[in-house]
């Protein structure tokens, strides 16, 4: 017998040592096998497939006939593999045939998964948790799918909802008023740069217009009182060679006294009452700030009445400060300043053009010892009922300058005539020629009127003096129905104001 080749020994020994009964047919000399013996197979088995054997060189060799025989000496090791395989989990039962399992099929796939190694702890540790999910997520359904919870409505109360709808109805009610006065705001800019703009057009087109277009309207009068006239005549004709300008108004009723009311006089220190209006104005208009800084130049200096004529030239005080001295201590270097800054004798006399001043009028600054400043007493009673109401100037400046004339040091004429418990503001004024006081005077009981007396006279006579005191009294008695005070002719000996000697301008 021949030698067997080592494959034929390798396979024979492998069909040997599985099957232990099959045996090989009889072989040729060259170790192929003359005729095939076939092979009883078991009932449902599946034919195994043969394999081809990997060449182990890739030197080309003529191909050789593989005997039929060696194929089926592969049956049993692949039934042992089939015995070994990990068992599928089991299949959902068809609804036609239940309790019947599916055949399975051994391929090539399962034969390598089977002999690949089993992955270790560590290693099913270090995949990674989209891999897992992955994993274990099912088909037909996203990775990332969550679960919705369903979430019971909770039911709000009534008083929950209106408590809601008043905060809300507050919040848009807090939105709109803003809103209102952010356009109320913007509005009356829009106007005041409106008005400002006509104004400088108008003094474009007319260099000579006044800068205010606000004019004095003609006192509301009802009727004379004659008996308080005539009282106050009765108190002229014992000084024939005074000539009184007095003029009266009840503010409450309208009545007046009329005494030559209207006949221009010298207006001595009583014309910075007029340029005290002014000024107001000009800070209303903004034209002039109340802090502002003035300086006082030499041009400013001023003999008579007041006390900066003494301090240093190139002295700096606040406009405040420089209105307040022109009122309280007549000072005439103040009011030069102040005449200076609103910008001259010309622009202040087209003012009082334009208030329907029809005899007030400036020719020189002070102290104008010649008369040459004229004004009359209704004019200034005029004036004075217009900055009570508050027409010529604002509100605020209304009261800035009613407690400026209530400071007025010199007390000896109109003050001199008021029972206790009256209040006056006022301006005086005295010159050689002239001596005059105008106020505003507020009664216990509760009358207000405004009363003018401008007397000329003669090388400075006191009897003037004298006369307005008394006329202050008279005027005064008459308004009081309840007490006739007794009316005092000298000034108080326990006052501390000085009286204005000459009140020279």
């Amino acid at each position: 017998m021949a030698q067997r080749s080592p494959r034929q020994s390798f396979f024979s020994k492998l069909s040997a040592s599985n099957s232990g009964s099959a045996s090989s047919g009889p072989k040729s000399r060259n170790g192929n096998s003359s005729k095939s013996q076939p092979r009883r197979r078991s009932r449902g088995s599946t034919p195994p497939q043969p394999q081809p054997v990997p060449r182990r060189d890739r030197s080309p060799e003529p191909r050789q006939n593989v005997d039929p025989s060696r194929l089926e000496s592969f049956d049993p090791l692949v039934s042992q593999l089939r015995q070994q395989a990990p068992r599928r989990p089991k299949s959902r039962q068809s609804p036609s045939q239940p309790g019947k399992r599916p055949r399975q099929k051994v391929t090539l796939a399962s034969i390598l998964s089977f002999l690949k190694p089993p992955i270790s702890g560590s290693q099913r540790s270090r995949r990674s948790p989209r891999d897992r999910v992955a994993t274990t997520s099912l088909p037909g359904r996203p990775r990332d799918q969550s679960v919705k919870r369903i979430r019971k409505k909770r039911r709000v109360s009534p008083m929950v909802y209106a408590t809601r709808l008043l905060i809300l109805g507050i919040g848009i009610g807090v939105i709109s008023g803003t809103i209102l006065s952010i356009l109320n705001a913007l509005g009356r800019s829009s106007a005041e740069a409106n008005q400002t703009v006509n104004l400088t057009l108008e003094q474009q087109q007319n260099p000579n217009s006044n800068p205010s277009n606000t004019q004095v309207q003609p006192l509301q009068l009802t009727q004379e009182a004659t008996d308080l006239k005539t009282a106050i005549l009765a108190l002229a004709q014992d000084s024939p060679k005074l000539k009184p300008g007095v003029f009266l108004v009840d503010l409450d009723t309208g009545n007046y006294v009329d005494i030559s009311g209207e006949t221009p006089i010298p207006a001595a220190s009583t014309i910075k009452l007029p340029i005290l209006v002014s000024f107001f104005q000009a800070v209303d208009e903004g034209r002039i700030r109340l802090d502002e800084i003035l300086t006082m130049e030499e041009k400013h200096i001023a003999k008579g009445s007041g006390e900066l004529q003494d301090k240093p030239i190139g002295s700096k005080f606040t406009a405040l400060e420089t209105a307040t001295l022109m009122i309280t201590n007549s000072d005439n270097t103040a009011t030069n300043m102040i005449i200076d800054r609103l910008g001259g004798i010309e622009s202040l006399n087209q003012q009082f053009v334009s208030w329907q001043l029809k005899q007030t009028q400036m020719q020189n600054i002070l102290p104008d010892l010649e008369g040459t400043n004229k004004t009359t007493s209704k004019d200034l009673v005029t004036l004075m009922a217009e900055i009570n109401q508050g027409k010529l100037v604002s509100v605020k400046s209304r009261d800035f300058m009613l407690r400026i004339m209530q400071q007025t040091r010199n007390r000896s004429l109109l003050p001199s005539g008021l029972g206790e418990g009256a209040f006056i503001a006022h301006k005086t004024g005295n010159i050689d020629t002239v001596s005059g006081d105008i106020g505003l005077i507020d009664m216990p009981n509760g009358k207000r009127y405004l009363v003018g007396v401008l007397v000329q006279r003669e090388e400075d006579d006191p009897q003037a003096e004298e006369l307005i005191r008394q006329i202050s009294s008279t005027i005064y008695q008459y308004f009081d129905t309840s007490t006739n005070p007794v009316p005092n002719s000298e000034p108080s000996p326990d006052s501390d104001e000085v009286p204005d000697q000459n009140d020279q301008q």
